[in-house]
């Protein structure tokens, strides 16, 4: 009801600030609102019903036109002979024959149900020239025929998309197409290739058909609701604890907050300081919850939406890393926004052609570099924060090492991962529904490589295609080098230049092996070479280099190297300016040679293969590099107004949602683009609306998930680290 009132307040709103509406007159529909006698929505309905009944008749005579088969009678009617299809000369079921002969006879007769479908159905559209290959029609129209009547009861419309190819169109189409629910994909594969009786789809030859079905809820969609209504249970239970502890028990007691940078803390996704520290009333208080209460009160919304919220720096923290973390976190986002949109342009071959050309385009166009700053950021933190217990002589409980961060990541990123396997699904009701479906979800099958973190080695070669949930093939690479990092650590701590040895040998076999498979594989630079010369693959593209470890590490390891000089100059190095100034224009130039290096290959100057082989292997520790020197100079002192642009505290509460929102943004991105009944009409506009929309919606949501399965497990894991301590206490002095 309330969204039929929005919709219905919306479209008066728009007719009432309309020229000429008061006045009784807009585009040829006459319609008085002032004074009438009549309600708003029977003038609506009146209006409205005007418009159809004329588009009814353009309809069917386009319709009539485009089947060649009308004629008049001597009283003016129309009659339409249908060739009928006969049921043996097919492979297709006797019902799905019998409702589509129905269907084409009523197209005839001008029947409404029957024009919507032939309506909804793709066809050549405006912009085919500008590389539109999407006919999608209209799925809401055709889903929204029901109940037709036929000699078996009823059929409804069901929407499939067709890809095939037409006559006199070298490229291969996508088209939609509206059939009776009777008919399954195959059914009407056989029907237009053979039969060539379907509206706009007589000289159209079709490869392969994917419908709309109707979807049961699966076992797993009902446990995930059940834990997600559980979980929600939780943290309305623990909020109103929390506030009758805080402010009926304890009348809003003094809170204390304990913010130790630890061992723990070393993540490359969200820095989570002042989340491992649970909220401790203070010894005056007269309430203190049991081990129970506190585990209750780990899914508290309201300490744990105040933490994430709260912009204060702690003690040790390292700053500017957390407006490095928003800021690669914008760009993944930012990349992302433009290669899923320009799938669903209606002028993507037009658009992305001028569009890679473009000096300025040339950051998105190389985005991927932002994961690289995520491997550097994640080998700099577990260096930096390990080294430095090491060297304060606190000892480091290795599985406590190991199993922080399996817990750390693991729990969110699995409720993310069933979620997009069990529910998601449900929320595409859109003309690509049929591509989001549980049984086809690669989750279904390879959930457990995810659980272990080898999801971009198994199956090999691991192709993000048949990877659950494609974004997480960066998560097991991080955790593949967290689990090797303890060797070179130990190292740089014991006999650093061992250390150093053992990076070197990494970084060499990293670039060798880089070498290798650019070579052998036949990878190039450009985004367009592949189009031009099918033999080529981009690089970033190729299953074997893109999600491999051992093509990836180069970032990480520069991150080491960084996170071990910090330790070692204990953040504070006072250089000489001229130094200082030649630090900053080596990594400017190295910087914006790597993001601008290709401008010339998407302008008529290609490369060498030489030095094409070059810059591929390259370029990744060559922004790890320039990124090391930046996030050095501003964490030592030298880095000036950067430094304090990047140690703004408002990055800091967006800082700590970074991990889910690298979970979350894909499904956001989908959700929006795959509901749509219309193709995009690509723009730059149009792209800056959908990033920053999609920015906005990605935050939003990951606060919510944050709460429901990020922060509660943190505060658990605090918890149960803090009993087996005073366990281990209480043994030792009895």
């Amino acid at each position: 009801m309330a969204t039929v009132f929005v919709r219905l307040f919306t479209t008066v709103a728009l007719l009432a600030i309309t020229p000429g509406f008061a006045k009784g007159q807009q585009n040829g529909f006459p319609i008085n609102m002032v004074g009438n006698k009549g309600t708003v929505g029977e003038e609506m309905t009146k209006l409205f019903g005007r418009q159809t009944d004329s588009v009814h008749g353009i309809v069917h005579m386009s319709l009539l036109n485009e089947i060649g088969k009308s004629s008049t009678d001597k009283k003016g009617r129309v009659n339409t002979t249908m060739s009928p299809l006969n049921p043996s000369s097919y492979n297709v079921s006797q019902q799905c024959i019998d409702d589509v002969t129905q269907y084409l006879t009523d197209i005839g007769y001008g029947q409404t149900y029957a024009l919507r479908m032939a309506d909804s159905t793709g066809r050549l559209p405006a912009g085919a020239m500008e590389g539109n290959g999407q006919w999608i029609g209209s799925s809401r129209e055709c889903r929204n025929v029901k109940n037709v009547p036929n000699a078996g009861g009823t059929f409804n419309g069901k929407y499939c998309q067709a890809t095939g190819y037409m006559t006199g169109i070298p490229s291969q189409l996508l088209i939609g197409v509206c059939v009776p629910d009777s008919c399954i994909g195959m059914d009407v594969l056989t029907i237009i290739n053979t039969a060539h009786v379907l509206p706009y789809l007589t000289n159209v030859n079709v490869v392969h058909v994917q419908c709309i079905e109707e979807r049961p809820l699966t076992t797993g969609t009902i446990v995930m609701f059940v834990i997600i209504g559980n979980l929600a249970v939780l943290m309305l239970a623990a909020t109103l604890y929390d506030v009758i502890i805080k402010y009926v028990l304890n009348n809003n007691p003094s809170v204390t907050d304990e913010l130790p940078v630890t061992i723990q803390d070393g993540d490359v996704t969200a820095d989570v300081t002042s989340l491992l520290n649970t909220t401790s009333v203070s010894s005056q208080s007269s309430y203190q919850p049991g081990i129970f209460g506190e585990c209750l009160l780990a899914f508290s919304v309201l300490t744990n939406g105040g933490k994430i919220l709260d912009a204060r720096h702690s003690s040790g923290t390292l700053a500017a890393i957390h407006g490095i973390r928003v800021l690669s976190m914008w760009w993944v986002i930012l990349g992302h926004v433009f290669g899923l949109f320009n799938n669903f342009g209606d002028n993507t071959l037009d658009y992305a052609q001028r569009i890679v050309k473009r000096f300025t385009f040339q950051p998105i166009l190389n985005g991927t570099f932002s994961v690289d700053s995520f491997f550097f950021l994640s080998g700099l933190l577990v260096t930096y924060l390990t080294l430095r217990e090491l060297t304060e002589g606190r000892n480091v409980n290795w599985f406590m090492f190991y199993f922080h961060r399996f817990w750390r990541l693991t729990p969110v990123y699995m409720f993310i991962v069933f979620f997009y396997t069990y529910v998601f699904p449900y929320l595409i009701t859109g003309p690509y529904a049929s591509y989001i479906t549980v049984e086809d979800n690669a989750c279904v099958k390879h959930w457990w490589t995810n659980l272990l973190y080898i999801n971009n080695l198994v199956p090999w070669p691991g192709k993000l295609s048949e990877q659950c949930y494609g974004v997480s093939w960066y998560l097991a690479n991080d955790m593949q080098f967290h689990v090797i990092s303890p060797v070179i650590i130990i190292l740089l701590y014991k006999i650093p230049i061992l250390g150093y040895v053992v990076i070197s040998a990494l970084m060499a076999t990293c670039l060798s092996s880089t070498i290798g498979i650019c070579i052998s594989r036949d990878l190039t630079a450009s985004m367009l070479k592949p189009t031009i010369d099918k033999t080529y693959t981009n690089f970033n593209s190729s299953d074997y280099y893109y999600t491999k470890p051992w093509t990836r590490i180069s970032a990480y390891l520069v991150g080491m190297v960084v996170g071990y000089l910090l330790v070692k100059t204990k953040c504070k190095l006072k250089m000489n300016i001229f130094v200082n100034l030649l630090g900053w224009a080596v990594a400017w130039a190295t910087g914006l040679a790597v993001i601008y290096g290709l401008y010339g290959v998407y302008n008529d100057h290609p490369l060498s293969r030489a030095a094409e082989v070059i810059y591929m292997t390259l370029c990744r520790v060559s922004w790890s590099l320039a990124l090391g020197y930046l996030t050095f100079a501003c964490l030592t002192g030298n880095g000036g107004p950067i430094n304090a642009i990047l140690s703004w505290t408002a990055w800091i509460p967006i800082s700590r949602l970074t991990y889910c929102a690298y979970l979350i943004h894909i499904m956001v991105l989908q959700t929006y683009v795959m509901n749509r009944d219309r193709l995009l009409h690509l723009s730059d506009l149009e792209e800056v609306y959908m990033f920053l929309g999609t920015l906005v919606l990605t935050y939003c949501v990951s606060f919510v998930v944050s709460m429901m399965a990020e922060a509660p497990m943190m505060r658990l894991e605090k918890i149960l680290v803090k009993a087996m301590k005073d366990r281990r206490s209480k043994a030792y002095t009895q």
